[in-house]
């Protein structure tokens, strides 16, 4: 496979429950590649929206793959088409790809240091954990002064979680939950979640940590 040196972001875009498959064909306008949509749970910690009965939304989550020099042309036609630069309407965020394999056939590499969250002051936290569990990571979480996270349903592969029934390994349900968190919060809300969860003991979960080049709609206090 021919490699090549050039720069790819993963964007990401949470959006209402629908508008996933809107977002998948504008982005085919600024020729992004391998665009997936996810169901998800989005959570925001607010007695406000407590009130209304609004804390758990039904969410897609839409990821693509896109040239870094069509990443500001496309946040930017996103942001008109959802409205994301207003409260509730979504949220956007892209982050540095190392490597990008089986586009057009081809294996691209970043040909620069990653740009890191310096500028943006935000991450992503990802945590992998068995079913059931997403509340007691957002709680933690919460603790430490997130102000909420997506829930994405998923399976698992680690050896250490497979169950057996009839002498046949079954993979059990996982929740995934996103957060992003300001760079300055981040390690604490990550102790936060490994201390509830007892992550570091085997098959109690992954905890992973990935940079934010750029974000749109993030909700704040």
């Amino acid at each position: 496979m021919k490699q090549i040196k050039k720069n790819y972001t993963l964007f990401s875009c949470i959006l209402d429950f629908g508008k996933g498959s809107k977002a998948l064909e504008l982005s085919k306008n600024f020729g992004c590649y391998e665009g997936t949509i996810f169901l998800g749970k989005g959570t925001v910690s607010t007695d406000w929206l407590n009130v209304l009965g609004a804390l758990d939304i039904r969410k897609e989550i839409f990821i693509t793959i896109i040239d870094e020099e069509k990443e500001d042309a496309f946040y930017e036609a996103i942001t008109k088409q959802f409205n994301l630069d207003k409260p509730g309407h979504g949220i956007a965020f892209s982050m540095p790809l190392k490597y990008c394999i089986k586009l057009n056939n081809l294996k691209y590499e970043s040909n620069k240091e990653m740009r890191g969250a310096n500028k943006m002051n935000y991450e992503c936290i990802f945590t992998i954990v068995d079913k059931g569990l997403s509340e007691d990571v957002l709680e933690a979480a919460e603790s430490e002064g997130s102000t909420g996270g997506t829930v994405i349903h998923g399976r698992g592969t680690g050896t250490q979680e497979k169950a057996v029934l009839f002498n046949i390994k079954i993979e059990p349900e996982k929740d995934i939950v996103m957060i992003l968190s300001k760079t300055e919060k981040t390690e604490s809300i990550v102790d936060a979640i490994e201390k509830r969860l007892n992550i570091s003991k085997p098959g109690c979960g992954i905890i992973f940590v990935m940079e934010v080049n750029k974000a749109i709609g993030l909700y704040k206090d």
